[in-house]
């Protein structure tokens, strides 16, 4: 059956541009005017980088000798039938779990942790390398049977921690970078491998912050919603029967606030809202939306609340010094003895 386009540039998009606004999240976001969609004309398709979403820059309708007869996609699903979900590949996730040194956001981690710790949470957390962007970063969301549901693909600063957006905005999918057809993606909650432990969970927004929040804050398991967007019921239903713990930025609490209402409306999940921020941060801090990362290394908070063993910080002072050592110790899987 064959279409032809029946709208052309359907949401006034910049015509020819590769980047633009998205028109789905844009106005909802503090930064409207970051052009965070990816546009490919030739295709037909705009992929946002902030809320993920992929949508057609036009319409289309059924070519016919009836004018009248046009294409009306379907908007819901076929009921009772299921989508097979894909899968990253193990061997891929494996092939990646390596090259550290080439990696910016592993690079920041040993900045602050020391090589032992960074090493300790790019496994927990199933970070890799991607050869996508020198020094890029893939956080892998596996799901609570340690499935690859998909990857991440982004670019950090090395020195600052922040994500790199100028000259453009370094964000892809794995399955985008290796071209794979008709991958059916179905995010879940980065983290969500991690559920398996005994531990209270904390949500945030970021994987950036997961990973460093666990670090400072051991007590909970952090997951990441990945984006205000993905803040869902569905993300949310491995949740059930639990009572979860968010730690919105400062600037996103009552978004946090409402989308959390909502999702209690639909499932058996109960959300509290943490106060630390807003009982520590600054009138600068809270100006600025901090976020819970941001916050923990600022303020130094493991230290503070928590005090790292004086082995462990000469133990990590060994190993900023001679890298193998940290290996050794991975290695033959030895413990820490204060």
């Amino acid at each position: 059956m064959n279409f032809e386009i029946e709208k052309y540039n359907q949401y006034n998009l910049p015509e020819g541009r590769r980047y633009s606004i998205c028109p789905l999240c844009s106005e909802h976001r503090k930064k409207s005017k970051e052009k965070c969609m990816m546009l490919d004309w030739r295709k037909g398709l705009g992929t946002c980088q902030h809320c993920g979403e992929v949508i057609q820059l036009h319409t289309y309708k059924k070519k016919s000798a009836d004018p009248l007869t046009h294409f009306i996609p379907r908007m819901q699903p076929i009921k009772n039938v299921e989508e097979v979900i894909s899968f990253i590949s193990t061997e891929t996730v494996r092939a990646s779990m390596q090259r550290y040194d080439e990696n910016n956001f592993a690079t920041f981690l040993n900045s602050i942790f020391g090589q032992l710790k960074t090493l300790e949470l790019v496994n927990v957390y199933s970070i890799g390398t991607s050869r996508k962007w020198q020094g890029a970063t893939v956080f892998w969301q596996n799901d609570v049977n340690e499935r690859a549901r998909t990857g991440k693909i982004m670019l950090y600063d090395a020195t600052t921690g922040k994500r790199v957006k100028k000259p453009r905005n370094y964000f892809t999918w794995v399955h985008s970078a290796l071209n794979l057809e008709n991958f059916n993606q179905k995010q879940c909650l980065f983290g969500e491998h991690l559920l398996k432990e005994n531990k209270p969970i904390a949500l945030v927004e970021s994987e950036k912050t997961a990973v460093i929040a666990s670090a400072y804050l051991p007590k909970f398991t952090w997951l990441a919603t990945g984006g205000m967007q993905n803040f869902s019921a569905e993300r949310c239903k491995i949740l059930e029967g639990k009572t979860i713990v968010l730690y919105p930025d400062l600037n996103a609490i009552d978004d946090w606030t409402n989308r959390a209402l909502d999702i209690e409306k639909t499932t058996k999940v109960k959300f509290v809202i943490s106060d630390l921020l807003q009982k520590y941060a600054n009138e600068e801090e809270i100006e600025d939306g901090l976020d819970l990362a941001d916050f923990l290394i600022k303020h130094k908070w493991q230290e503070e609340i928590e005090p790292i063993s004086e082995e462990l910080k000469r133990l990590n002072a060994l190993t900023d010094k001679n890298p193998n050592l940290s290996l050794f110790v991975e290695k033959l899987d030895l413990v820490l003895i204060d």
